[in-house]
């Protein structure tokens, strides 16, 4: 997976794989659009280029669409009606 951008990132080959991992699994937006949090999880450890953890991190804290549904529903008793 390789992408043009309007801001220059600097993505090791490992954290490509990830993602193109995470965008089978998931979808490619999704993927893509982790790239933003990713790139400032590199900046705030001083690095340029976003490698495998920062990805890996910031796919922790955020979910994609689905399952972000699928734990609703399943939390569903845990929310106000």
């Amino acid at each position: 997976m390789r992408f043009r951008f309007l801001a220059p990132l600097q993505i090791e080959d490992e954290a490509l794989n990830v993602l193109s991992t995470v965008g089978s699994k998931t979808t490619l937006r999704y993927a893509v659009q982790l790239l933003t949090p990713a790139s400032i999880a590199a900046k705030l450890a001083s690095r340029q280029n976003i490698v495998r953890d920062d990805v890996r991190d910031v796919g922790d804290l955020f979910l994609d669409a689905k399952s972000s549904a699928a734990l609703l529903k399943e939390n569903d008793k845990d929310y106000m009606h």
